[in-house]
C-alpha cells in the first residue's frame, strides 16, 4: 500500500539524487563543484554554494529532530544566525567533503525516519499552524528553490556539465 510517507520519501530522494522533471537533482548539481566554486560568492551580496548546502542541512535537521524527538525537540533556529546561514570562514575550516558527507548523512537518516513513522502523525501540530505534514512539504519544496539558487551561481561561474 503507497502511504503520504511513502510518496514524501521518493520525492526526496528524486530532489536528492534521483531524475526530476525539473532538471538536475541536487546531488547532480554538486557533483560539479569543486571547494573553489564551493566557497566562492559570484554574485555581490549573494550567499555561497557551500552557505546554501549548509543552511539545506540545517532545515532538514530541524526535520529530522522533529521526527526523531517529536515535541521534545526545541531548535530555535532563526533565519539569519549563524546556525542558519554559517559563515564562510567557518564553512571552510569545515570543508567541502565534510559538508557534503553531512547532507549525504542526513539524507539518508531523513528516509529512514520517514519510513518508520506512522502516518498519524502527519496531522500532529508540533507548533502552533504547523503540521508535520506541512514540514515535511515545506523542506521538499525548500531543497528544490536552493537548487535552483545553486544552478544559478553555476551559471556565474560558468560550471557546466562535462
Amino acid at each position: 500500500m503507497k502511504t503520504e510517507l511513502s510518496h514524501y520519501s521518493r520525492q526526496l530522494a528524486q530532489v536528492y539524487d534521483g531524475r526530476p522533471w525539473y532538471g538536475d537533482s541536487l546531488l547532480q548539481k554538486l557533483e560539479q563543484i569543486g571547494p573553489k566554486e564551493a566557497f566562492a560568492t559570484p554574485v555581490p551580496g549573494a550567499h555561497s554554494i557551500a552557505q546554501i548546502v549548509a543552511h539545506m542541512i540545517t532545515w532538514r535537521t530541524v526535520l529530522t529532530g522533529r521526527l526523531s524527538l517529536k515535541n521534545e525537540y526545541h531548535n530555535t533556529v532563526t533565519d539569519d544566525d549563524e546556525q542558519d546561514w554559517p559563515s564562510t570562514a567557518a564553512l571552510q575550516a569545515k570543508g567541502w567533503q565534510k559538508l557534503l558527507k553531512e547532507l549525504a548523512d542526513n539524507q539518508v537518516e531523513l528516509l529512514r525516519l520517514l519510513g518508520s513513522t506512522d502516518e498519524a502523525l502527519l496531522d500532529e501540530a508540533y507548533a502552533e499552524d504547523a503540521t508535520y505534514r506541512s514540514l515535511i512539504e515545506g523542506v521538499i519544496q525548500h531543497d528544490v528553490y536552493h537548487i535552483g539558487q545553486i544552478g544559478l551561481l553555476m551559471t556565474f561561474m560558468k560550471i557546466q556539465k562535462p
